[in-house]
This record gives C-alpha cells, structure tokens and sequence, in this order.
C-alpha cells in the first residue's frame, strides 16, 4: 500500500466519520438544545412538567454519550489491542444483538496476525460496517459471518437473509458502507464481490496477507 493509498483510506474513513456524527450526535444534540429550551419555558409555567422534562433530557444525554464512546471506539478499536481479536468479535456480535434482540447473528473467524495492525483493524471494520449495513437495509433476521486464513489470503463472506439490494450497477456508490468497504479492501489489494437478491445478499473478499502482497 502506497503513501496515496493510505490517504484516500484516510480521507474515506474521516468522511464515513463525519457523515456518521452529522446524521447521529449532532441532530441528537440539536433536539436537546430544544428541549432544554422547553425546559425553561416550563420552569415558569409548570414547575412539575419542568422536572419531569429534566429527567427525560438527563436519559437523552445518556445515550447520546454511549453513541459517541462507540463513535470515539470505531476510531481505533482499542479492544483489539486490550482484550483480543476474539473477545473484540464478541463484543461486536453482542452490540448487533443489542441493537435487535431478535436478530441470529453467526461468527466463523480464524485467528489473524495482530503485528499487522492495518489488515487486522481493516478486517474486523470491513465485518463491522457489513454487519451494521445489513441491519439498516436488508430487514434480515439472520447475519452469518466467516474470515478464514489459510495464511496467504483472508477470505471474508458476510451473508444475510434479507430482500436483497438494488441492481444498479453503481449501487456501491448509493450505499456509504459498501463503499467504505470496497476502498478499504482495495487499498489491501483485495476483491470484493456482492451478489443479491430478494433472497438476501451474500459479500465475499479476499484479502492477501502481508506477506503475499
């Protein structure tokens, strides 16, 4: 991977960020700004109604402050580095649960070299970000994930059950996260192949290791 090429992963990730925080944290936060002036209002009208505002608010700060520890974790899953390839896994099918209870979610990973910290991070955001696009767009109750390692190449397939995406041949460009996905693969001079239909959609990469680049 060239000095350009890291850039461009660069300027993508920052802008998936960015999108990400616009669309979340900062309307979040503009409806608190409203609210709290509600609350203010009600402080002279009815003090009770006031109260009863506050503790609303308080709960919406809460979550706000959850989403961007996750937003602050994407950055750099610090998990990989503290707990393990495994355990971080773990902790992202546990989050996907979390967000649909009634959701199968189904990991099959092998062990990947965490010396190489580009592809190890770039692997487990490339399942992270296919994970989270299929719950926002498939309608799948099913996610089934594998990355093996045969030690030369990284062979991911994501799959689900849901009605498929649309046909478009530039259909990568409409979804942010497949295109964050398929940047982030080439810049690791893989492939990535998406087939769909109103069965589900199955994603398949493969990545060389280090080594065989």
């Amino acid at each position: 991977m060239d000095r350009k090429e890291i850039l461009l992963l660069q300027e993508a990730e920052q802008k998936r960020i960015a999108e990400g925080l616009h669309d979340t944290a900062v309307q979040d936060l503009i409806c608190l700004s409203q609210r709290m002036e509600l609350i203010l209002l009600y402080m002279d009208q009815d003090i009770t109604r006031a109260k009863l505002e506050t503790v609303s608010a308080r709960k919406e700060v809460k979550r706000i402050i959850g989403e961007m520890r996750e937003t602050i974790y994407d950055l750099r899953p610090m998990m990989l580095d503290d707990i393990g390839w495994e355990a971080s896994f773990e902790r992202l099918r546990d989050k996907l649960l979390c967000e649909n209870s009634e959701l199968s979610v189904c990991f099959d990973i092998d062990a990947v070299d965490l010396s190489d910290g580009i592809t190890a991070i770039s692997v487990y955001r490339i399942v992270s970000e296919g994970c989270q696009n299929m719950m926002k767009h498939s309608k799948a109750n099913r996610i089934e994930v594998s990355v093996k390692n045969d030690g030369k190449l990284i062979r991911i397939s994501i799959c689900d059950n849901g009605i498929g995406i649309e046909k478009e041949s530039s259909f990568e460009k409409n979804h942010f996260g497949l295109q964050f996905m398929s940047e982030r693969v080439e810049a690791l001079s893989g492939k990535m192949k998406i087939v769909s239909d109103t069965d589900g959609t199955v994603i398949k990469i493969e990545i060389p290791t280090e080594s065989e680049v």
